[in-house]
């Protein structure tokens, strides 16, 4: 990742605590991670989905029947929710012109319980699960696909290419026409999420993925990702599509390229 930088630090520990005022580790916050309470696995929150509506946007996602869920900026905005009897949660926010960050926890009981990076609200709308060392996760139309959605990276040359596929299939990536060394398999819900086995250089560059019948290609543009002026990200706007580049837990630099 990128150099240690003290306002890095105090954006990411911000990040840190969306969750949970109570604790401000600089580490990324684990989905399922208890803080407080009973031992036993929870399954953490997560969102589902993320809709326009005459006042602004409604955020629909699961967790504990009975939980109370809350959705936190890294400027101490807050908005509570009770999961319902099914575990369905809804969270109404106002129309924004710039895209926004938030945290997402739960309590039941005595316990908190984190849920897995952070997601970035887009006005147009569009939902997506940043996660550090790891692929993006695009919420996309239902049906679409196979398709590449997103392209993270970091300053080492570290990559991940994520998208939607049929459920199941086995997948392979290549970079400019040479295999990338890695492989993997889509999951139950449609998404895959591959590593690179090498660094990426800088430039331009053709990824696709391979599966069982199909194949999913994209042109993405690796630029060092620039520091944020404040705050814990900010967006670029590119001919490849609008990337986002990010403050991690620990302090580094990490650039998801959401594709077009």
């Amino acid at each position: 990742m990128t150099r240690f930088n003290p306002t890095h630090l105090a954006a990411a520990l911000g990040l840190a605590a969306l969750a949970a005022c109570s604790d401000p580790a600089p580490q990324e916050p684990a989905a399922g991670r208890e803080t407080a309470g009973r031992t036993g696995y929870v399954e953490a929150p997560r969102a589902v989905s993320l809709t326009a509506t005459p006042a602004g946007l409604r955020l629909v996602g699961r967790a504990a029947p009975g939980a109370r869920v809350r959705l936190a900026s890294p400027e101490g905005e807050a908005r509570f929710a009770d999961a319902n009897g099914e575990g369905v949660f809804v969270i109404d926010l106002p129309a924004a012109d710039a895209p926004r960050i938030y945290g997402l926890s739960m309590m039941l009981e005595e316990r908190l319980v984190q849920a897995q990076g952070y997601l970035l609200i887009l006005p147009e709308p569009r939902l997506v699960l940043l996660r550090a060392g790891a692929g993006a996760v695009v919420h996309a139309p239902s049906g679409e696909g196979p398709k590449i959605l997103a392209f993270d990276y970091d300053a080492e040359g570290g990559a991940v290419v994520s998208g939607v596929a049929p459920a199941g299939a086995s997948l392979a990536a290549q970079i400019d026409g040479r295999p990338a060394a890695t492989n993997g398999r889509v999951g139950e819900d449609g998404r895959f999420s591959l590593p690179f086995g090498a660094p990426v250089s800088a430039g331009e560059h053709r990824i696709a993925v391979q599966g069982d019948g199909f194949e999913a290609e994209a042109r993405v543009q690796v630029t060092p990702g620039e520091d944020p002026q404040s705050g814990a990200f900010r967006t670029v706007t590119t001919a490849y599509g609008q990337r986002i580049d990010w403050l991690t837990p620990g302090g580094g630099l990490q650039s998801t390229l959401l594709l077009d």
